[in-house]
Formats: structure tokens, sequence, C-alpha cells
């Protein structure tokens, strides 16, 4: 091994030794509610802390002495390991409790949380103890900001590197950042989370939630993640906290730094972002359209309101929160909920999806094509919120739509391999590709996971980590190109 190469090796164990430890203190954090509700579950926790503490303790020790100087390729290599491990370790409050059944449910429940698509393999989830669903519902607020946001905003040692491991991880086009130092554009974004999920909490605490729940469901809403400690999900709960889950789930979507702008009274901001307006006109209609297509079934107005409402900013943030099973809808309704699955909310939020800002950039470029089909020698640059694009950003785009079909399709197919019905099967990939969680037939609206065979959820769990990474960051590592000096 080359000097240089054994020094980035290092450091790689470095950072992951460190993140291991932070992920340990998030795992003792469990320990109250297990505590608090003596369910059998405290011990398990404890000893999955102490095992992921100890590891990540050794990691970064044995490296002390390195200076975690992180290019951009290290960085992506970071943070694509970052998932793989944490995931990894994550599955010890799950296996050592005894709250899943075998090792690939625990894998699939935990990279479902930390990539916060919400897909979920337990068939009675209350009947799990209430520190392993707090762990649950925690790596949903973990996953939302992303770990490497509290890292680069918390931890000094990570230097000049951050902005490599920023622009690895960050989602959408154009990694935009407030402040020159990239340290403090995390802090900022980790201030805003924070915020929202505890105001989030104190309102559906105060609108009837119980305590514990208020604030499993805060961590799941801003993290736009889905998993709930009810069997019934969010049609457990009465009309008003619905309404307040809708309201929580809107901010959920909207860029981070938009909302900055916005505290900081800068409404400019708010006022020429095209995919603030696509996201607000879009939740608007598309929920008229799925009410005026389900409210011939229901026969009252209020429920059919809110429940297109409803499903419509689950889905469109990639929540997946459910108050009604929409697999008996009318199939118009369903065809709309699944181009929200695709497209997702904005850049820079907690959302998955393809991101708005892609699709009205792959709309944009489409009309361009066209003018240029009937003026071959006109000059027409795409424009977003006023501005030319960025050279490059379009390029972008189009790669990642492409892989996103291509990796869709081959995640059909090889469900289909395993056994699942085409409506399943097309869900299910849908849905883990684009980190939404509900799926179509019996993965979809009140259904799980559970049904499926190992082999269909390893294959759901390597795409929703790819899905969660928007795949380029993790498909670069396999091009002989990155690995030559």
């Amino acid at each position: 091994m080359r000097v240089e190469d054994r020094k980035q090796f290092l450091i790689l164990v470095k950072v992951l030794g460190l993140l291991l430890m932070i992920e340990a203190g998030f795992m003792f954090l469990c320990l109250i509610p297990a505590a608090v509700y003596k369910q059998g579950d405290f011990m398990p926790l404890l000893f999955s802390g102490l095992i992921t503490g100890l590891v990540g303790v050794i990691g970064r020790l044995s490296c002390r002495n390195v200076k975690a100087d992180i290019d951009r390729r290290l960085g992506m290599l970071i943070v694509a390991s970052i998932w793989i491990v944490m995931s990894a370790f994550g599955t010890l409050p799950y296996i050592l409790s005894g709250s899943v059944s075998d090792f690939t449910t625990a894998v699939f429940e935990t990279v479902s949380g930390f990539t916060t698509t919400g897909a979920s393999n337990l068939q009675d989830i209350e009947s799990v103890p209430k520190g392993v669903l707090f762990w649950r519902s925690l790596t949903h607020w973990i996953g939302g900001v992303g770990i490497v946001v509290i890292v680069i905003s918390f931890i000094p040692f990570v230097g000049g590197g951050a902005m490599a491991l920023f622009s690895a991880e960050a989602t959408g086009p154009d990694k935009v950042r407030i402040s020159p130092k990239i340290g403090e554009t995390g802090k900022i974004i980790c201030s805003i989370y924070f915020a929202l999920t505890a105001i989030c909490c104190l309102v559906y605490w105060l609108c009837g939630m119980d305590f514990y729940d208020a604030v499993n469901h805060a961590f799941s809403t801003l993290a736009s993640g889905g998993f709930s400690t009810k069997n019934a999900s969010a049609a457990a709960f009465s009309p008003l906290l619905q309404y307040m889950m809708i309201l929580f789930m809107i901010p959920a979507g909207i860029n981070f730094i938009l909302i900055y702008h916005c505290l900081k009274g800068r409404f400019s901001y708010l006022k020429k972002s095209e995919e603030f307006w696509v996201y607000i006109f879009g939740i608007l209609i598309a929920s008229l359209m799925i009410f005026f297509f389900i409210f011939p079934q229901s026969q009252d107005v209020e429920s059919a309101l809110r429940h297109a409402l409803f499903q419509t900013v689950s889905i469109f943030t990639s929540s997946g929160f459910v108050t009604s099973d929409y697999t008996l809808w009318h199939w118009s309704a369903i065809l709309v909920l699944i181009f929200l699955m695709f497209s997702g909310a904005m850049s820079g939020s907690t959302t998955g999806g393809l991101k708005l800002v892609r699709v009205i950039l792959l709309s944009k470029n489409a009309v361009r094509i066209i003018k240029q089909g009937v003026h071959s020698n006109a000059y027409i640059p795409i424009k977003l919120d006023g501005k030319v694009t960025k050279e490059g950003v379009m390029d972008n785009v189009m790669v990642i739509f492409l892989l996103c079909i291509i990796m869709l399709l081959l995640c059909i197919a090889g469900l289909l391999l395993t056994g699942l019905e085409l409506e399943e099967a097309l869900g299910a990939a849908v849905s883990c590709t684009f980190n939404m969680g509900p799926g179509l037939g019996r993965n979809g609206g009140f259904g799980s996971y559970a049904y499926m065979p190992d082999s269909a959820k390893w294959i759901l769990s390597v795409v929703m980590y790819l899905g969660r990474l928007e795949i380029a960051t993790v498909i670069a590592l396999f091009m002989p190109s990155f690995w030559r000096k």
C-alpha cells in the first residue's frame, strides 16, 4: 500500500471512529425511555451503545496522530462508508433486544431509518419496546439533517475537508451555503432543524399526543421519514393532530437555507424562488385533484379534503405518514401520488425524490430543445430564479435523472425475480429509490414490507442507500479513474 493510500485509509478510520462514538451517544439517549417504561430493552440498548462506542474509540485513538486532510475524493469515500458503517452498528438495538426475527430485517429497518425512507418490516409496531422504538425514530432524525452536517458543524478536526464532506452528501444539483465557512453553514442548518423539531414536539403534545409519541413523531416529521409509534400511523390521532402534522411536514420540504433567509427577514429570496412556488402550488393542485377523485367514495367533504391534503403533503415531502389506505382510492388519485413520489419536494430539505428543482430544470431543458428544433442557431439559456444556470448544473441534472431511471428499472426487475407481483414490485422500487416509504399493494397504505423474501429486502436496502446518496457518489467509487492518483 502506498504511503498516500495508507494515510487516507487512516483518515477514513479516524472519521468513522468519531462517527461511531456519536452514534453510541444517540444510543445512550434511548436509555431514558427504556428506563422510564421498563420493557426489557435497557440492557440491550446499553450493550449496543457500549459496543458501538468501544469500536469508535479504538478507531479514533489508533489514528489520533493522523491529520484529517480530506479532499473531494476522500470525502466521497467517507460519506459512502458512513451510511454503511452506521447502519451496520444501528442494527444492534433491534438484534440484541429481539425486536426483529433476523439480521436481514434489522438491516432493512435500520437503513430505512437512516435514509428517512420509512419503509417498515414491523407488523405490530406497538409491541416493540419503547426504547427501541425511540432508537427507530432517532435514526430518522439523524439521517434527516445528515450525520455529516452534524459533524462539520461541531467537530473541529475535520478542518478544510468539511466542504468535501458537505458536497458529497448535500442533495440537489447546486451545493449552496450560507456562510463562507462551511462549519457555520452546518450550524445554521442544525439550529433550524433542532428548533423546528422542538416546536413541532411541543405543538403535538399540546394538541393531545402524549409526550413520548410527540417526540417520536416530531423526529419523523421534520426528518420527512414517516416512522410512527402506532400501527395505524397518523390515522391513530385526531383530525386536529393530522392538520398539525400537515403544518410541520410542509416546512420539512422547504430548503433550510431559504428558511434561514426568511427568518432574517429576507423575503425577497422567497419571492424569487421558482422551486418554492412550484412546491406550494403543487401541493394545492395535487390536493384538489385527489379530492375530486376520492370525494365520490367518501361523501364527506371535510374528511375527503383532509385525507387528500394529508397524503399529498406526506408523499410530496416523502414523509410517508398515512391517514387513509390510499391503495383503495380511484386509480387517478394513485397516479398523482406516484408522480409526487418521483418528484419529491425542494432541494436542501430533508425530503427524498428527484427534487423539484431538477424537475423544473428538466422541463425547461425540454422546452429549450423544442425551441432549438425550430430556431437551430438561437442561443436559449436555461434560467432559474431569473439567473442563467451555472455551467455543469444541467449535466448534473441529466446524469442523476438517468441514473435514477436505470436504478429504478433494475430494482423492478430484481424484485420481480424474487417472486413479487408487478404492482408491488413497482411500488416498492419507486418508494425505496426515492426514499418515500409507502408503496402499492401489500406495502402501501397501512401495509408493511414484512411479507417480502430476504432477497427482496436486501435489494431494497441497497436501493435506499443509493437513493439517499443520489447514486452518483457511490457509482464514482467503482470507476477506475476514482482510484488513480
